[in-house]
């Protein structure tokens, strides 16, 4: 079981580590006046992290088959969360180099295939020429609250949307395969919120904001947000691992 519980962990993290480092395709976009490519890249490479998305799931119904308990299965979730917080606070902190990759990227791109590009990103040597690095990095009171509760709110959603279903699977056995279907129904309220306000609103302002800083502070108010629903997400199962297991 321990296996599939470190199969899980890895390829949660591994997801949203690299959902989170795909947002450096649209600051790289924007810096280097690629605004549509640097676009493409991004839900490209968001695509790709989904490949991580079937093994994750599997991994996670064998164990619920396995007759996990629900405390456990609190536990699991709040691990996952927690990692992928880390993992996406070293995005944060890294942001600058991974937006400079992205930069890199355009200029392989111009003369190969995208696998062939990231591959020779990864591989090669980083070439510095053209490539402009990121110099403002907005402090929080600079950051809009109502843009990183409404990031947080969708992408608590988004992030945790099977992990709140498979809980119900859990608690409601005779119901299983109608509880896990609430996935969709979670990922969907995410997905509404994503795609209705914070996707146009990051791509209004890299559009228009020329000449100040109210791009960045749209794309690192929607980054903080995200970290914290990763916060709160994690809170929330180790607030009901303690419930349970004092119950």
């Amino acid at each position: 079981m321990i296996y599939f519980f470190l199969i899980a962990l890895l390829c949660y993290v591994l997801m949203q580590f690299i959902e989170n480092v795909s947002f450096g395709s649209r600051v790289a976009g924007k810096l280097a006046n690629r605004l549509s490519l640097g676009t493409t890249l991004q839900h490209s490479i968001f695509t790709v992290s989904r490949l991580f998305l079937p093994p994750l799931l599997l991994s996670l119904s064998f164990l619920i088959e396995s007759d996990l308990g629900i405390q456990l299965f609190l536990l699991t979730a709040a691990i996952l969360t927690t990692s992928a917080f880390l993992a996406s606070l070293l995005v944060l902190i890294n942001f600058n180099s991974y937006q400079l990759l992205f930069q890199h990227l355009f200029i392989r791109y111009e003369f190969n295939t995208i696998p062939i590009a990231i591959v020779k990103v990864l591989f090669g040597k980083s070439n510095q020429l053209n490539q402009v690095n990121l110099e403002y990095i907005p402090k929080i009171r600079n950051l809009s609250l109502k843009k990183i509760i409404t990031s947080s709110f969708a992408y608590f959603f988004l992030s945790t949307s099977f992990l709140i279903a498979f809980s119900f699977a859990i608690l409601i056995p005779e119901y299983r395969m109608t509880m896990s279907q609430l996935t969709s129904v979670f990922q969907g309220v995410g997905a509404i919120v994503l795609s209705m306000y914070i996707d146009p609103m990051i791509s209004r302002s890299l559009d228009v904001e020329l000449e100040n800083s109210d791009w960045i502070e749209n794309i690192y108010s929607i980054f903080i947000g995200r970290l914290l629903s990763y916060l709160l997400a994690s809170s929330i199962f180790i607030a009901l691992f303690l419930y349970t297991y004092v119950g």
